[in-house]
């Protein structure tokens, strides 16, 4: 037998408002039926089949709601931890930028004094060579001194002329060879220092990259000898 459970249905009129949706219910299935006691045990036991359903269905529905609640609440919390951690990072970068700025000023400031520690190196360099250049030559002169006073003396004690004019002459030649191989004659002068060599070894020294004076160590390029002539 089956029992369908009529609907409810407002009454309509021209002044009413519209008619609400008609309810309609799931036909229960009792199969056959022979008295009234019988139908409502079955109806009876059908709704608490329903109700349990119901109720099992609410169960699983609250255990879906709990494990998204929970879900949730994991998700928050490693929401948060992770803004900490990021305003940490941006904390830390923060103190970074600054570090590295102050870090980047004191550089600035060190390389300022180096520099300037470098250019008073550099002058300070300038001026010993330049002292330096002037000792040598200030050598070179008391050197030339005693060679005439040596001579004046071997004019006084010599017994002829003709002795101290060879002596002499044998000073001037010396004095025209190159001091550096002392075979060849002067040629060629180093603008740098004006100390005359022959051209030669100057030639040697720069092609061999012994680029200073073999006097006075003064440094000199290609440009800085010059090919000279004595006659």
């Amino acid at each position: 037998m089956s029992v369908k459970r009529p609907s409810s249905e407002q009454g309509s009129g021209s002044s009413s408002p519209p008619p609400a949706k008609r309810l309609q219910f799931e036909p229960i299935q009792l199969g056959p039926v022979y008295s009234q006691e019988e139908l409502d045990v079955k109806v009876l036991q059908f709704q608490n089949r329903k109700l349990s359903e119901r109720l099992v269905q609410r169960q699983r529905l609250e255990e879906k709601e709990r494990v998204l609640h929970n879900s949730l609440a994991a998700i928050e919390k490693e929401l948060r931890m992770r803004q900490e951690s990021l305003e940490t990072f941006r904390r830390k970068a923060a103190e970074s930028s600054q570090a590295a700025a102050d870090l980047q000023r004191h550089l600035d400031r060190y390389q300022s004094q180096l520099k300037e520690a470098q250019n008073s190196v550099s002058e300070k360099t300038e001026a010993l060579e330049n002292e330096a250049f002037k000792h040598r030559r200030l050598r070179e002169e008391v050197l030339h001194l005693r060679r005439k006073l040596e001579r004046v003396k071997k004019f006084e004690m010599a017994a002829s002329a003709d002795e101290v004019l060879l002596e002499e002459i044998r000073d001037y030649k010396d004095q025209l060879r190159c001091p550096s191989c002392k075979v060849k004659q002067k040629d060629a002068v180093l603008t740098k220092c004006f100390h005359v060599f022959c051209l030669d070894c100057l030639k040697t020294r720069y092609e061999t990259r012994q680029r200073k004076c073999p006097k006075c160590n003064a440094a000199f390029g290609a440009n800085d000898y010059h090919r000279i002539y004595l006659s």
